[in-house]
């Protein structure tokens, strides 16, 4: 027996952690909610999907943070996913980790272990940040262009 989703995806988001049953966990809560999950558990299966596919959004497990960030900006390096934002999941909430974070594609950082709503929500929010927004299928560009009440913050 073969079993096909009919509904629609709604984004494509790469999980990257070293923990299979934190991996499975995550990915199937995003399924859940209609986004395709693709995961990876180390460096080099991570950048072959950044390969052979495009991304909406990357979340990426980190422990410490150099490593976290040379990882971040390999990610970031090929030119298909220069702006793809990155939540990072962190082991602790630092605020001197706030801008190192940022400044490699960090949008959010969510606490391990990870609560699975928290995650949905960040995810959604991620995908309607401005460049990320007028790259999807245009219908959110188009939605937004109809708004009148609405001020553009960005160039």
């Amino acid at each position: 027996m073969t079993f096909l989703r009919t509904d629609t995806v709604t984004s494509s988001v790469l999980l990257i952690d070293n923990d299979p049953l934190m991996l499975t966990a995550m990915g199937s809560v995003l399924d859940m909610q209609g986004h395709r999950a693709v995961l990876a558990r180390n460096e080099e299966m991570a950048m072959r999907s950044i390969a052979e596919g495009q991304f909406d959004v990357i979340v990426l497990s980190i422990e410490q943070l150099g490593s976290g960030c040379a990882f971040a900006a390999k990610l970031r390096g090929p030119e298909i996913a220069r702006d793809v934002p990155i939540i990072f999941l962190v082991p602790e909430l630092s605020s001197s980790w706030q801008p190192k974070l940022s400044a490699h594609g960090g949008v959010f950082c969510l606490l391990k272990p990870v609560d699975p709503y928290a995650l949905i929500e960040l995810v959604e929010k991620s995908l309607w940040l401005p460049h990320v927004a007028h790259t999807r299928s245009g219908a959110p560009i188009a939605h937004l262009k109809q708004q009148s009440d609405w001020v553009k913050l960005f160039d």
